[in-house]
């Protein structure tokens, strides 16, 4: 399998609209609505969203073994789960918005956790199979990357569009109608919305290529549920995976602080009201078409290894100049039109180079899976992308418990408006936001530099997989 029909990335990539509206949701409004609106400590709630990424982390293995060596006939070895964690997925997703009103501290906690441990298993068990999915619809190093392209810009899509309902419509009428919290609560059931309809798409508009995807071999099969864990270490075990997991590892923990402190950022940094952060949060799209030229003509001209590098590098220069300029006094007022012109000039230049890093690193997984494929004689795409997302779990959950404390350090639990903050208050924020998330790329930099696996070594692999799946048809006539 080479080139991949454009309707079929276009419905595959609406898949992602479920991992989109749960990035969004826990990522920026889900810990606010908690810290801000309820009586749960920021701390608390960086701890519960912790615990639960660390106990769904078991189930990522798991659904990823039980997929590669899942067998039907009609649904192939993905669709089936992904039709069973739809709907769930939806419905938990509207619940952990609506806490009941009687709950205390620890009824809250309790309440956070179960219910972030049920949507996140229930994502799992759809987003493991769709996006070993992906890395089976290709073999063609470019064109996986073109894929993976599709369900990030499509992902990024559909979360932009939950952003702009939640700060254009939703908070703003909650708002007018003197209940604030409220617009947070119908976020959740748009979000969970929106992820549905993106599930359903994508499960009937790859069905029909369920005949053309591999199969596992009967060894395979046969092999125990709980050969997971031991099947995840083959990951670790080879020299790419464990340098590409361990990068991930590090930026998605800078992602993590950096997308949950982002409201507190918005509204007690910069000063930007409701529709100054809708504006802020559309202006995203514009660099999804620059990103994904970028992702694309870099991976062509000089492989993903060395444009990965570089955007990562790059990134960790950006990253400390605006907050830095705010903080001494070097940008337009905070809360002017002209700042917001500024930062949202700053965040499409940040995106572009961010999310085309996204596309790279993600376009990797698979030629890692190749080599796995190589080293092992099995066929592991679950398993990767599950250790790929476990990875990804824990550390946002350990970004996100980071922010928490950040929070409390800059104490601004009790601050609603930027005319409460202090000069400690602010310069805690800058330094978090602006050298502390820089100290993060600069290390992902210095461990990706080992990554070993080039555009030349990727084709001698595929070579040797032509070569060693010749040979056993030759042996089965």
């Amino acid at each position: 399998m080479q080139s991949v029909d454009k309707a079929v990335k276009l419905t595959y990539g609406m898949g992602q609209f479920a991992w989109a509206a749960k990035d969004v949701c826990f990522h920026y409004f889900l810990f606010f609505f908690y810290a801000q609106y309820t009586d749960l400590p920021p701390s608390m709630a960086g701890l519960a969203a912790l615990l639960a990424l660390i106990a769904d982390g078991i189930s990522d293995p798991l659904v990823g073994q039980i997929s590669d060596n899942f067998k039907s006939g009609r649904w192939g070895r993905r669709h089936p789960f992904m039709i069973a964690a739809t709907i769930p997925f939806a419905a938990s997703l509207a619940a952990i918005f609506n806490p009941p009103a009687f709950l205390d501290a620890t009824g809250l906690f309790i309440w956070f956790l179960s219910l972030a441990i049920i949507v996140r298993t229930f994502l799992t068990l759809f987003t493991v199979p769709h996006m070993a999915l992906g890395a089976e619809l290709s073999t063609d190093y470019h064109e996986r990357t073109t894929i993976a392209t599709y369900r990030n810009v499509l992902g990024y899509t559909g979360g932009l569009l939950i952003q702009v309902f939640a700060w254009f419509l939703l908070i703003p009428m909650a708002k007018t109608a003197g209940n604030e919290a409220a617009g947070y609560i119908f976020v959740g059931y748009f979000s969970a919305l929106i992820a549905m309809v993106g599930m359903i798409i994508a499960i009937i508009g790859t069905r029909k290529k369920i005949q053309d995807l591999p199969i596992t071999s009967p060894d395979q099969q046969s092999r125990p549920w709980y050969y997971a864990f031991k099947d995840i270490l083959v990951v670790l075990k080879i020299p790419s995976g464990r340098i590409l997991m361990l990068t991930v590892f590090i930026i998605v923990t800078q992602a993590g602080v950096a997308n949950t402190m982002l409201i507190h950022i918005n509204k007690y940094f910069y000063g930007f009201n409701d529709q100054q952060m809708g504006i802020f949060m559309l202006v995203v799209f514009l660099a999804l078409l620059p990103s994904a030229a970028l992702a694309s003509r870099s991976s062509h001209r000089f492989g993903k290894r060395r444009a990965t590098l570089t955007l990562i590098l790059l990134e960790a220069c950006i990253l400390p100049i605006l907050p830095l300029s705010h903080y001494y006094g070097l940008t337009p007022a905070s809360g002017s039109g002209a700042l917001l012109f500024l930062v949202c000039c700053y965040v499409v230049f940040h995106q572009t180079i961010f999310i085309g890093r996204i596309h790279l690193t993600q376009g990797m997984l698979p030629d890692v899976i190749d080599e796995g494929y190589l080293k092992t004689g099995r066929r592991l795409e679950g398993i990767f992308n599950s250790a790929q997302m476990l990875v990804q779990k824990i550390t946002f959950g350990l970004g996100t418990f980071l922010a928490g404390l950040a929070i409390e350090y800059a104490n601004i639990k009790d601050v609603s408006s930027i005319d409460q903050m202090t000069p400690v208050m602010t310069e805690r924020l800058a330094l978090v936001y602006g050298p502390g998330l820089a100290i993060f790329a600069l290390t992902a930099a210095l461990v990706f530099s080992r990554y070993p696996l080039t555009r030349k070594r990727h084709a001698e692999i595929r070579e040797q997989l032509r070569i060693r799946e010749t040979m056993a048809e030759s042996a089965a006539e």
